[in-house]
């Protein structure tokens, strides 16, 4: 098994390839990068090269290629770039946004400025549901054997947040320690909850800023028409971190 890297000759080539190196880890699988060759471009031959990993060539439509490779049965997960330029809060790509409608298998999405050179912190939304649940179940398991610090934020809205929570300390820590219980099957022990008052397509991107988290992990339905997915789409638009998007179905 591996998890592989698609790379482009743009800006995000290495956050690309640190961040299939970093996963690599978390996967128990070695990268392997792909690159796509349209119209004759350059190779990043070097790239691979200093990252010591292995360097797959194709040739064709870009999106065609990394879908068809990323189904292979030797392929744990994908990463690819959000887009290739630098700047502020901007959507991803269209590469990116085709590829990951297409697959159902983990896929990080990689902004041009991440420094994803080490995973030690995760940030995991979670809306309160057994289905987003069950599709970070076996990642999170990983991330907790690898010891890593698993942040779990619910956002409440003002219809959602439970009555007591500023009066009932005691009361709140309950429901604190029964949602973990109910939504996150792997040991607690390195597993803290941040609950907030909020819009979960706002504030997930700025959770993972403050929390200093090296990776976002969200479950999502790989629908991305209108008023689905507004999650995805503003955490990728404004994450300076890797987002692993976990389908689940």
């Amino acid at each position: 098994m591996i998890v592989l890297a698609a790379l482009e000759a743009d800006a995000c080539a290495q956050p690309i390839l640190r961040t299939a190196i970093a996963l690599a880890d978390l996967f128990d699988a070695p990268a392997v990068a792909l690159h796509v060759r349209e119209n004759g471009d350059g190779r990043p031959d070097a790239l691979a090269a200093a990252a010591g990993i292995e360097l797959r060539e194709t040739a064709g439509d870009a999106i065609e290629q990394i879908v068809a490779a990323a189904h292979g049965p030797d392929v744990t997960a994908l990463v690819l770039g959000a887009r290739g330029m630098h700047g502020g809060p901007q959507p991803a790509g269209h590469t990116a946004l085709d590829v990951i409608t297409r697959l159902v298998k983990p896929v990080a999405v990689v902004p041009p400025r991440a420094r994803a050179e080490h995973i030690a912190r995760i940030l995991v939304p979670l809306e309160g549901t057994a289905e987003s649940s069950l599709a970070l179940e076996e990642t999170v398991a990983l991330a907790h054997r690898h010891e890593l610090e698993i942040l779990v934020l619910h956002v409440h809205s003002p219809t959602t947040v439970p009555a007591f929570s500023d009066h009932e300390p005691h009361a709140a820590l309950a429901w604190e320690q029964e949602f973990l219980a109910r939504y996150i099957a792997a040991p607690h022990d390195r597993v803290s909850l941040r609950r907030q008052l909020g819009v979960p397509a706002d504030d997930v991107a700025a959770v993972a800023h403050e929390a200093a988290a090296d990776l976002i992990v969200l479950a999502w339905s790989r629908h991305l028409g209108p008023g689905r997915a507004r999650v995805v789409s503003e955490t990728l638009a404004r994450s300076e971190v890797p987002v692993l998007l976990l389908p689940t179905a």
